[in-house]
């Protein structure tokens, strides 16, 4: 497809679109020191248990994600299921009962423990710009602890300029579910093919604007993406740096 005008309607991945991110080194040391102070006297494995199994955890939660970017319609790794089972499964019954007591808390500050986030080049430009000219802007972004972008995006100022915030944990799906797309699109008060959508991976962000229809997909490849371990047949509409670039880009159809 060869975009020719601006969209009604925007939609953004947040990771690698709005954000890019890098793993600090001992993100699991620094999680589990804080959800040990979150639970006090309560029964628990030892650091050093609590560590190796957050590790395992995340490794084993990464190969099922990368495995959800096959399925039409998958479905979300809900935070208890995370916390019980890719992590506290073989733990002693009195210490999961802490772990169940505090999954939640647990799931937020892996989430926002494990990535340290920057705005990408040019995004509060790219938003203001589409505040300015009336143009809708949703977020549309798998995650494993929504509050945590929530969170995010409101220290940095920029809550105000999305429409809507849809996040897979919230949903109960991910992308490349088709699903999420159109439930960004509703939250504007358009259909998929009147939007644009901005991802930076071909498997599940591109995959999934062509399952739903999109009007334009558009790819934004982040320097920190993890390496995909397939291929898919899918091809982007637009292929842009940066948010900086996608805002030159939109201003060209809007003359």
């Amino acid at each position: 497809m060869s975009l020719q005008t601006l969209p009604k309607g925007l939609l953004l991945d947040f990771g690698g679109v709005i954000v890019n991110s890098e793993k600090p080194a001992n993100w699991q040391q620094l999680v589990a020191d804080e959800f040990l102070a979150l639970v006090g006297s309560e029964p628990m494995v030892s650091r050093d248990r609590l560590i190796a199994d957050i590790t395992a955890g995340a490794v084993a939660a990464g190969l099922w994600r990368n495995a959800m970017s096959r399925p039409r319609h998958p479905k979300e790794l809900d935070q208890h299921t995370y916390a019980m089972d890719f992590i506290a499964a073989d733990w002693p019954e009195d210490a999961r009962k802490t772990m169940e007591s505090h999954y939640q808390q647990l799931c937020y500050l892996v989430s926002s423990t494990k990535e340290h986030r920057e705005l990408r080049e040019g995004i509060t430009e790219l938003l203001a710009w589409c505040n300015q000219i009336g143009l809708p802007v949703a977020v549309v972004s798998n995650a494993m602890c929504g509050q945590v972008h929530r969170d995010y995006l409101a220290e940095q100022g920029l809550s105000d300029y999305f429409v809507a915030e849809l996040y897979s944990d919230e949903c109960e799906l991910r992308k490349p579910n088709p699903d999420f797309l159109h439930l960004g699109a509703q939250a504007l008060g358009l259909s998929a093919a009147d939007c644009w959508y901005v991802g930076d991976h071909l498997d599940r962000d591109v995959l999934c604007g062509v399952r739903a229809g999109i009007g334009g997909n558009v790819l934004m490849p982040s320097p920190g993406s993890a390496k995909r371990p397939y291929t898919v047949e899918v091809t982007a509409d637009l292929v842009v740096a940066t948010p900086k670039e996608l805002l030159n880009e939109m201003r060209k159809y809007s003359v």
